[in-house]
């Protein structure tokens, strides 16, 4: 308490300090302007100051390297002027000797060079002389356009490189006559583009017609490129050497900065001898401009910062004579907030530092891969013979110690093939684009190369500059990714798409009879969804391994996804029938597989499409997808078998397609309609009921039998769409029968029951109408319920309870057990149509369904007899346990308004019936 009484008075001491006249913080506030901006204008002027200064040391270094380079020359010249001033009567060879003495061994290319000045009345003299010296091409070639003297050149060595030069002559002024007089070096510029000269008079005892000069020539721009060509890559900066208003140099070659638009960092002038020359220095801040380089713009921000920041404290103060009582708080706050800032900046700080490491690795990387790069140079003469190599083309293809001895690039090449190609490009000098080949010589092993480059003409000679990548770690790379793209990763077989390409090229191919074998292992669901994926793929790699040892040696093998499998095998190489083969196959298959300890069996299908080639009818999918056919009839002829393609099977299988497709463009509304068939008491008089029969008609396949479509609907998921409409239809019939006792029987599939949605729905549909679940029967055939029986009890229990009678069709065709009888909730049998033919006698047929209903009639079921054509029959069954008839005898399957005329025509015989 006393502490915060102390703040409190403290703020309060404050409170009346600001609370002076209102010119007072302002007063305060404007020194404190003035002070930042002094503080801002000194480290402005420093950091200025100190670029200034650091340019100025990078530029002395840069102008005292050139200087020693010239000073090397002028000392140079200055030897050799002595020397031949001592030797007056030096002869053209001794001139041509001391120049290779001298000049030899230095990194830049020099020409020792000898002038004399003459005008141009002098140039038919100077030339006969020399012509009488055996100088007979000597010509002097004066400049076009100008006057007075001209330094012309008389002797270049070495001959062989600047022999072109004798006679050359460049116009010279009274200033430059002027210095050589005072014996001072005179740099002189030749047409010629980037050559130059230092020049100094040559001191001759005889007196000749016309003034001697001595000169070093040399190219510009290489002395330059020479000094700083590297100079980016070592310092970051750029340079421009100007005479004049000519560049002479830019180490900036490939224009990446666009250095002509940029202002230079600095300038510094250089006496070339007698020229100013002028070097231009860009350092980095010129180059890549950056905020985060501008000193002044960072100390003006960081001014208004601290002015921004002097202002809030004012406002701060002035706020806090106010409102004292919430100062806490909003000091808390503050601090909070400045925290979170600071975390913020500290964060972003941390990124960009992270950035720039990851900048600067990348560099050096880049400088590593530069560095050590494989790429090997070579130049050919236009024999196609190497002339130069680097040392990466000798370590790459020639080795360490190879001689040096006429060697052609033909020479390594070890295709034939490619060799003569190069050889014909060689001697019609054509240009390529990149080759690829397989180099190799005695002292190296095979490797991949890839040659790029151009026949160019240097000093009148046409030679070929190339370069030479070694690519045998990516020829190996592609292989490798060409054999996983084409072999299924699990097994290491033949993928799908591979197997369909070799298919297609065997089928459109020279003549040839093949066999195409369709597998697929029975039970393999069951393994790998009861033991797991791993057991399943070593399932899949020991049948892979199988079918290797079996057949690998004569027939191509594919995996085609999951565990169906594809074999292509050429009748030319079966050495045994093919049905021994397919027996051999399915025993392999057959064979126990080892899991954990244990062993498990599987069983296989197979399906045979064979074919001639060049098969054009039929393509390789089209082919592997009758083979696929051929293997599904086996599976439904009880698996463990093969099967043999036939046009009958492809007929079938066409139509269950044209099915399906027609099935799931549907319009059920139009296409679709229900038959209902009278279901009659015993005597077959009365009508209790009708069953409901879907037909369909399709306009394209026309009328289709319940038969074939419900299977294939069952399949392809469209039973559950079928039924509801079938369900509806349904109902609204119930709603036209006048008598309310009548019931409505529909057949159901087992996939309706089990769809998720189907109860619900079915539900929902009986509590917007007025009819119970009572008033419909529900059959399923026998084979469907005792296959899903498992999954059916809960839903024809949950049926069953609300009132739905669960009736068993086609009764005695399946393989129910009569045990299973009393657990499924079921309130009848319907007896098929097969049993009730031949009862009118007194044989078997007629005992069988005696037993028939006497053991519907201990389990307590209503049996309905089906498939009555006949009035004996009728009689039979109406003294047995049978409560209810069905059949053509009684009535055929009717439309809606036929059975409802059918109910009015027994309710009017039933009226006149008790009339009379």
């Amino acid at each position: 308490m006393v502490q915060c009484y102390e703040r409190m008075s403290r703020v309060k001491k404050w409170d009346k300090v600001f609370q002076a006249p209102a010119k007072f913080g302002g007063w305060v506030y404007g020194i404190y302007l003035c002070v930042i901006c002094y503080v801002g204008f000194e480290f402005n002027a420093h950091f200025k100051q100190r670029t200034h200064h650091h340019l100025e040391q990078h530029v002395s270094q840069y102008q005292s390297r050139l200087s020693d380079q010239l000073q090397r020359f002028a000392h140079l010249l200055y030897s050799i002027e002595a020397y031949l001033r001592a030797r007056s009567d030096i002869t053209p060879e001794q001139f041509y000797h001391l120049a290779q003495s001298q000049l030899a061994g230095l990194d830049l290319e020099l020409s020792l060079e000898s002038y004399a000045i003459i005008d141009s009345h002098q140039v038919s003299h100077l030339e006969q002389q020399y012509q009488s010296l055996g100088f007979f091409d000597f010509k002097v070639r004066l400049p076009d356009g100008a006057n007075g003297l001209y330094l012309t050149t008389l002797k270049a060595a070495p001959v062989s490189e600047f022999g072109h030069l004798l006679g050359t002559a460049v116009a010279v002024t009274d200033p430059f006559i002027q210095r050589l007089g005072n014996n001072e070096l005179q740099a002189l510029k030749w047409p010629q583009a980037q050559r130059w000269s230092v020049v100094i008079e040559q001191f001759v005892t005889l007196t000749p017609e016309s003034q001697r000069a001595l000169g070093i020539g040399f190219q510009l721009n290489h002395l330059l490129e020479g000094l700083f060509g590297q100079l980016y890559q070592t310092s970051g900066h750029h340079m421009r050497v100007f005479a004049g208003e000519q560049l002479l140099f830019t180490s900036d070659w490939q224009d990446q900065f666009h250095l002509a638009d940029k202002s230079a960092g600095i300038t510094a002038e250089i006496d070339f001898f007698g020229t100013s020359v002028s070097m231009h220095l860009y350092t980095q801040p010129q180059l890549a401009p950056s905020l985060l380089h501008n000193a002044t713009l960072i100390i003006a921000i960081v001014t208004l910062i601290a002015a921004a920041l002097g202002l809030m404290v004012l406002m701060q103060v002035r706020y806090l004579t106010v409102r004292h009582e919430t100062i806490n708080n909003l000091v808390e706050e503050r601090t909070a907030s400045l925290a979170q800032a600071n975390q913020q900046i500290q964060h972003e700080s941390n990124k960009r530092l992270t950035a720039l490491q990851q900048h600067i690795v990348a560099e050096r990387k880049y400088k590593s891969l530069f560095v050590n790069s494989s790429e090997g140079l070579f130049v050919l003469d236009k024999q196609g013979v190497l002339v130069d190599t680097n040392p990466a083309f000798k370590v790459l293809l020639l080795g360490e110690e190879h001689a040096s001895s006429r060697l052609a690039l033909s020479d390594l090449m070890l295709d034939g093939d490619v060799a003569a190609k190069w050889k014909e490009m060689v001697a019609q000098r054509q240009p390529h684009d990149e080759l690829e080949w397989l180099a190799g010589s005695s002292q190296t092993s095979g490797v991949w190369v890839r040659q790029t480059g151009s026949w160019i003409c240097h000093s009148h000679e046409v030679i070929y500059e190339g370069r030479i990548t070694d690519i045998t770690a990516l020829k190996l790379f592609n292989e490798q990714l060409q054999y996983k793209a084409q072999h299924d990763s699990l097994t290491d077989l033949l993928n799908r798409q591979t197997f369909l390409q070799l298919v297609e090229t065997n089928r459109s191919g020279g003549p040839g009879e093949y066999i195409l074998l369709y597998l697929d292992l029975d039970r393999f669901k069951l393994i790998n969804d009861t033991l797991g994926h791993l057991a399943g793929d070593k399932l899949l790699i020991e049948f892979a391994a199988r079918m290797r040892e079996l057949v690998g040696s004569f027939a191509d093998i594919a995996r085609l996804g999951g565990d169906e499998f594809a074999i292509l095998i050429s009748v030319n190489n079966l050495s045994i029938p093919l049905e021994l083969l397919l027996e051999d196959i399915l025993t392999a298959i057959r064979l126990p597989f080892e899991y954990e300890g244990t062993t498990h069996t599987v069983s296989g299908s197979v399906g045979v499409r064979r074919f001639t080639a060049p098969c054009l009818n039929y393509e390789a999918e089209k082919l592997l997808h009758d083979a696929d056919v051929a293997m599904y009839e086996a599976k439904k002829r009880g698996k463990n078998d093969y099967h043999i393609f036939t046009s009958a099977i492809a007929t079938e299988a066409s139509r269950r397609l044209q099915v399906e497709r027609e099935l799931q463009t549907l319009d059920m509304d139009q296409e679709l309609s229900l038959r209902f068939q009278p279901i009659c008491c015993s005597s077959g008089v009365n009508v209790v009921g009708f069953e409901a029969l879907v037909r369909w008609h399709s306009p394209t396949l026309g009328i289709v039998s319940p038969a074939e479509f419900i299977p294939i609907a069952e399949e392809c998921a469209q039973i559950v769409k079928l039924g509801q409409w079938v369900f509806q239809n349904a109902i609204r019939f119930k709603q036209q029968l006048p008598d309310d006792n009548m019931f409505v029987s529909v057949n159901v599939s087992p996939i309706q029951l089990q769809h998720k949605g189907f109860m619900s729905w079915l539900l929902h549909q009986f509590e917007q109408s007025e009819y119970r679940p009572d008033h419909f029967k529900i059959e399923l055939t026998e084979s469907a319920m005792m296959t899903e029986e498992n999954s059916l009890i809960a839903p024809l229990q949950k049926l069953h309870d609300l009132g739905f009678g669960i009736y068993i069709d086609d009764f005695g065709t399946g393989y129910s057990s009569l045990s299973r009888l009393n657990v499924l909730p079921v309130d009848g049998v319907k007896i098929d149509r097969a049993f009730i033919n031949g009862i009118e006698g007194a044989g078997k047929p007629r005992q069988l369904i005696e037993a028939i209903c006497a053991m519907a009639k201990s389990f307590n079921l209503t049996v309905t007899a089906e498939g009555i054509e006949q009035l004996a029959q009728l009689q039979i069954l109406s003294t047995l346990y049978c409560q209810q008839m069905q059949g053509y005898f009684m009535s055929k399957p009717l439309c809606d308004f036929e059975a409802l005329q059918l109910l009015h025509h027994h309710e009017a015989k039933k009226i006149l019936i008790e009339v009379s």
